[in-house]
């Protein structure tokens, strides 16, 4: 096969998975596209996805076999104690029943296999081989299912492509199948030898060195251009020997906890996008209201500047009207105001009341000094009356009924004087009334 164009920077992955029988099912769900996390899935190619090695019933029959293998080592088992008398062993394990075919690991005693590189191997050169770019993925599969048997012989029970993910890789199920002994035989009794069939992954050094798995994929597939996997065990043993820190174990999450990790970091992102997104909106929000209330408040100001807008003479409170006199603003009081409530009601209330500071002082001012004048006047006009009465006293009886007549008209000029005057000190009016007594005619005959 012609290389030349086969990238070399690309390692093979490889990777080992404790499996137990009993997630067989689950297996063969997500397999099916049946169950399991397919949110990665790409359910429209998911039927060029192939099955390499065992046939579609792989997993019954796996199952199948294994409950076999029980029942086969619990009549071994019996018979072999039955041939060296023991009894009580024989009872005690007739209530204990049948075993599983397997010693207790934290692994479980099957492994499923991964194989695969990098998407953009896959994605390479379209003269891969001289023939089309999928022939990448059809020659690495044809190098991992050779790998697998050459290895592990009839103990790989199950190995499919995937092509409806992001790379295409190599799934394969290893059931490690052992002979071992479960009664040495005693020197006058041979017969007394019994076997039992297990379930034993220690069998297959490539799993039980995992460096050394990784240095064999490395050979296998270095005529497709791929080299091996980081030797992060080799760097950690030199690191030791030359008594520096050793890099860290990397950790290989199974699939499915990889993906739920992933699921969980990524909505954790969202939900943090989200918040963000929202104090962003909120801030964005205020800084437009804050902007309308300036807007609202320099129009408003305009509006007073060139005398579009005056103050109201409101009774409770003085706020700011259109003036009719005036040019008009280029935006009306009411529109300012729906433009922003709050910038308008700050604007007018501030020029409002400098308005009423203003001119009011200014108002209260002219009115206290027409009081004073009015007063003064009323006083005067009192002091004249007065010497008019006593001036009279002198007079012809003729002249005296002239002048009270004359006098009986003062109390109207007063009252005429303190309208005009915007009102009198209350001392004043009641001074007034009393002049405005009848009696007062017959005080001033009684002098006579």
């Amino acid at each position: 096969m012609d290389g030349s164009n086969i990238k070399t920077d690309f390692p093979v992955v490889l990777r080992f998975d404790g499996l137990y029988p009993h997630q067989l099912g689950g297996y063969e769900a997500h397999r099916l596209r049946k169950g399991g996390d397919l949110n990665h899935v790409n359910r429209s190619r998911s039927e060029l996805n192939q099955r390499l090695i065992g046939p579609e019933d792989w997993a019954a029959r796996a199952l199948a076999e294994i409950d076999e293998m029980r029942i086969e080592n619990f009549a071994a088992e019996l018979a072999s104690l039955e041939k060296r008398n023991r009894k009580k062993d024989i009872e005690r394990r007739m209530i204990e029943g049948p075993k599983q075919p397997w010693r207790s690991t934290r692994h479980g005693p099957m492994r499923e296999v991964i194989l695969t590189v990098n998407k953009d191997w896959f994605e390479g050169d379209a003269a891969f081989f001289g023939v089309e770019q999928t022939s990448r993925e059809d020659e690495f599969g044809a190098h991992a299912v050779a790998w697998l048997k050459m290895n592990f012989g009839d103990d790989v029970i199950h190995a499919r492509a995937d092509r409806d993910e992001a790379a295409y890789h190599v799934h394969a199920v290893i059931m490690p199948r052992a002979t071992v002994e479960i009664a040495k035989p005693r020197a006058k009794v041979p017969t007394a030898t019994a076997t039992r069939r297990m379930l034993q992954p220690s069998i297959h050094p490539l799993i039980q060195n995992y460096e050394a798995a990784q240095d064999s994929v490395g050979l296998w597939f270095a005529d497709l251009g791929l080299v091996r996997g980081e030797s992060r065990a080799a760097a950690i043993r030199e690191a030791r020997e030359n008594g520096q820190k050793p890099p860290r174990r990397r950790y290989h999450a199974k699939t499915w906890k990889w993906r739920a990790e992933q699921e969980l970091r990524l909505k954790a992102e969202a939900e943090a996008l989200d918040a963000d997104k929202a104090a962003l909106d909120e801030r964005t929000a205020r800084v437009a209201e804050r902007e309308e209330e300036a807007e609202t408040v320099l129009a408003v100001a305009e509006g007073v500047a060139s005398g579009a807008f005056v103050a109201s003479d409101g009774e409770d409170e003085t706020g700011l009207v259109d003036s009719k006199a005036a040019k008009p603003a280029n935006a009306s009081l009411e529109e300012l105001q729906r433009r922003s409530p709050t910038g308008f009601a700050r604007a007018a209330g501030v020029f409002g009341r400098a308005w009423e500071r203003l001119f009011g002082h200014a108002r209260a001012k002219a009115e206290a000094e027409a009081d004073a004048r009015v007063s003064s006047a009323m006083e005067q006009i009192e002091r004249a009356d007065t010497k008019v009465a006593e001036a009279a006293l002198h007079l012809p009886a003729k002249t005296r009924s002239l002048i009270a007549e004359i006098r009986q008209t003062i109390p109207a000029m007063l009252r005429r004087l303190e309208l005009s005057g915007n009102g009198l000190p209350r001392d004043s009016q009641k001074d007034q009334t009393q002049r405005d007594d009848p009696d007062d005619e017959e005080s001033m005959d009684s002098n006579q």
